[in-house]
């Protein structure tokens, strides 16, 4: 063999000695690499940081379309990452309606109540006693059930109309009002028949009394008054029990009631003025479960924008 034959030859080893090695350097560093990985962890791609204005406008979209608990996420990291922000109080009363909205009716109260403590001067005080109000009265249940909620919703509503009278909120809330007084009359009037069927007299007069003191012109005074009466009656107490009696025949003659009363009384029955409609029946109770359902839908169209 020639000498420039193997000169060639060990250079040309050479040349595949160097890309051996640089191919198991770059093995090694690849081996390292994943065993890294494996140890540490792939390290997490930093996500771009969001305005507080891009969080609120992303929270409201979501709300929109009935992300809940998407925009209660942004508009967390909204407080959190700004709490100097003057949207910062915005954030809050949203994250409240996103639970309105959501039906989590117990944790938008505690939202609603902590926005009051701590912004009792900011000018949304108005939309806070609204919907504190609203979120009570929608976990209220029927007549026939505890309404410790309904009387906390009617509170607020009351409050809103007395102390804010110009706010757009109040003509709905003086509605709510008439509708609370009256699902209360009714809890009233169905625990005073409940001891009056029972025979418990004296129960049910205090009862009938609380209805007459309480929610006076609800619609239901002139069964009030005859179930009133009647329970004086059977408790033998019929000189009490001639007022009630005669008040309704004399402002309720075109009550159902009134014949009977007028019966107890001795006396004819003169019925005047316009007659008395009736009480709520089947079809009236299932158009209101309908119009609170429309009004629930209303909610969520016109409530889920956080700024105005």
């Amino acid at each position: 063999m020639s000498q420039s034959v193997l000169a060639r030859g060990l250079a040309t080893g050479k040349r595949c000695g160097r890309g051996v090695v640089a191919l198991g350097a770059f093995v090694c560093l690849l081996q390292g690499c994943i065993a890294y990985d494996f140890i540490y962890g792939k390290p997490k791609r930093v996500e771009s940081r969001q305005s507080d204005q891009e969080l609120l406008r992303s929270a409201e979209g979501e709300m929109q379309r009935g992300q809940y608990e998407d925009a209660r996420k942004d508009l967390q990291r909204l407080m959190n990452q700004y709490p100097d922000s003057e949207l910062a109080t915005s954030a809050r009363l949203g994250t409240a309606k996103a639970l309105y909205l959501d039906k989590k009716y117990d944790e938008a109260r505690t939202e609603y109540q902590r926005f009051l403590e701590l912004h009792p001067q900011h000018d949304r005080v108005d939309e806070a006693h609204y919907y504190l109000g609203m979120s009570y009265v929608r976990a209220a249940d029927s007549s026939d059930r505890d309404q410790t909620d309904t009387k906390k919703g009617l509170e607020q509503f009351e409050l809103l109309v007395r102390q804010m009278p110009d706010s757009q909120y109040v003509p709905d809330a003086q509605q709510r009002i008439v509708m609370a007084r009256r699902k209360l009359a009714e809890k009233e009037l169905y625990v005073g028949q409940f001891y009056f069927d029972r025979g418990n007299y004296a129960a049910a007069a205090g009862r009938f009394r609380r209805l007459l003191a309480d929610y006076d012109a609800a619609g239901l005074e002139d069964q009030a008054l005859y179930f009133l009466g009647e329970s004086l009656w059977r408790l033998e107490q019929k000189d009490d029990a001639r007022a009630p009696f005669q008040r309704l025949v004399q402002e309720y003659s075109q009550s159902e009631w009134a014949p009977a009363a007028a019966n107890r009384l001795g006396i004819t029955l003169v019925r005047t003025g316009p007659p008395k409609p009736p009480g709520p029946g089947a079809f009236e109770r299932m158009g209101q479960a309908l119009r609170e359902t429309w009004d629930e839908l209303g909610d969520t169209v016109r409530s889920y924008q956080i700024f105005h």
